[in-house]
């Protein structure tokens, strides 16, 4: 099945209960093209009883998981439940190598948007990849642990709240203000799935900068990351990274998502450090014009 974990019911009920009582999840029934089944989106609530819907949050992936072909008609249904009268708006994005999901899509006329992502394969095994990471990766993941950083997985709140503090004071360090994502979130997704993840590095028994990692079908996805800037000579980051594709390798996936870098020419050139390459996911999006027209009207009587 060509599945992603983000549509799962056990994902979506946990973001959802975190960011409040105006999202929740969105169940939609999945005919053919396998077994029947369902994925689930999440729905924010508007005035009017309107309503948005991501497919999946954040810019994570969403698919309706499939065996053998994908057929057409089983987008069709799906499409027939997110089209309601009372949907504003909808958006559903598709990972790079689910290109039959992103070209049926584009037949029904949604429109999309192409998003880079940074993507190592894993198929020559750990060893080959570590040898195929450049020569400073190599170097700055040996110095990390000659000089005693450990990395390790946790799961109690003590340890999570200690890595959600040294991301909210790198957040300060950088001037800026909100975060994105509360405490909560990392409690419920880390301490409750054990397809997240969260690895922290260690210097004499205090922990100083972490990443959590999701298990997303054939992939395992870098999601969030922060390490102390304290300590960047030891290069925490470096044995992190480092320690989730060792267990990617160990779980077998295809390939580790490093994700998207928006642009940003030094995170572009650290993916590529490890040995990464460019590959493009699909945005699509669908707008009820009904609701854009009545507010637009709303708008011009209100300034009349």
């Amino acid at each position: 099945m060509n599945e992603t974990f983000f549509t799962t019911a056990d994902f979506v009920q946990a973001w959802s209960h975190v960011f409040g009582k105006n999202l929740r999840p969105f169940a939609i029934s999945v005919d053919g093209s396998g077994p029947s089944r369902t994925m689930y989106g999440i729905q924010t609530f508007a005035t009017l009883g309107r309503y948005s819907i991501s497919l999946a949050p954040n810019g994570l992936y969403a698919s309706p998981g499939w065996d053998g072909a994908l057929e057409q008609s089983t987008l069709i249904g799906i499409m027939r439940q997110l089209k309601h009268f009372r949907t504003i708006r909808f958006t559903w994005n598709v990972r790079f190598d689910h290109l039959s999901l992103a070209e049926g899509l584009a037949a029904l006329g949604l429109k999309f948007q192409r998003r880079s992502t940074h993507i190592l394969t894993l198929e020559q095994g750990y060893k080959n990849i570590f040898a195929g990471y450049n020569s400073t990766s190599r170097n700055e993941v040996r110095s990390s642990h000659r000089r005693g950083v450990t990395v390790r997985p946790v799961k109690i709140r003590e340890d999570i709240s200690a890595y959600f503090q040294i991301h909210c004071q790198l957040f300060q360090q950088k001037g800026i203000d909100q975060i994105q994502y509360p405490v909560e979130l990392f409690f419920e997704l880390i301490q409750n799935h054990e397809n997240v993840r969260l690895l922290v590095a260690e210097f004499e028994g205090k922990i100083i900068g972490g990443g959590v990692f999701f298990r997303d079908g054939c992939s395992v996805l870098y999601w969030h990351g922060a390490t102390d800037r304290t300590y960047s000579n030891l290069f925490p980051s470096r044995a992190i990274i480092d320690a989730a594709i060792h267990w990617a390798c160990e779980n077998k996936v295809k390939f580790f998502n490093f994700g998207n870098s928006a642009g940003i020419t030094s995170l572009e050139n650290f993916k590529a450090s490890w040995g990464a390459c460019v590959e493009h996911n699909w945005s699509f999006e669908w707008t009820n014009y009904f609701w854009v027209i009545l507010t637009s009207l709303k708008g011009k009587l209100s300034n009349a």
